[in-house]
């Protein structure tokens, strides 16, 4: 069963995402929108903050270069996801959508150079529980704007 919703949900944000940028599309705005940052946290929740907060990534952990890479993907991964939804919310005629795009390039960055260090190699605990504090804000920002962002569960190739 869980493998039929990550396929389903993989399918969806690949038919999502792949839809050209028109007018027509601007329904489907905070759809897409929610979607890409969903991938986005369910990446870096399920291949970053849960290994490290397991002690996969500590020194010595059985597979800690393997977690390490995965959490480096992983976060590269959300990274261009988190970039996706910024250029949804920008291009978007929805003012709730254009008001939360300020704390996206924060997290699109913050993403991709934590992902770098961990591809690398070397674990920062500090940045990456900044890296949750924050997400965990631009959540109940959105929140309280009254757009919910749910982790969404989608395969990521090679992990």
């Amino acid at each position: 069963m869980k493998r039929n919703q990550i396929l389903l949900s993989s399918a969806l944000l690949l038919a999502v995402s792949s839809a050209p940028l028109n007018s027509a599309n601007a329904l489907f705005d905070k759809t897409r929108f929610v979607l890409h940052l969903g991938a986005a946290y369910y990446a870096f929740h399920h291949w970053d903050l849960q290994p490290y907060q397991q002690g996969k990534f500590a020194a010595g952990a059985p597979g800690r270069t393997a977690n390490l890479v995965k959490g480096g993907l992983a976060l590269a991964f959300a990274a261009h996801e988190v970039s996706v939804a910024r250029k949804v919310a920008v291009n978007s005629k929805s003012p709730l959508l254009q008001k939360l795009t300020g704390g996206l390039n924060t997290l699109s960055s913050e993403m991709s150079s934590i992902g770098s260090s961990l591809t690398g190699g070397k674990v920062n605990p500090a940045e990456l529980e900044k890296l949750n504090t924050d997400t965990q804000k631009f959540s109940s920002d959105s929140a309280a704007a009254g757009q919910t962002i749910k982790d969404v569960p989608v395969a990521i190739p090679g992990l």
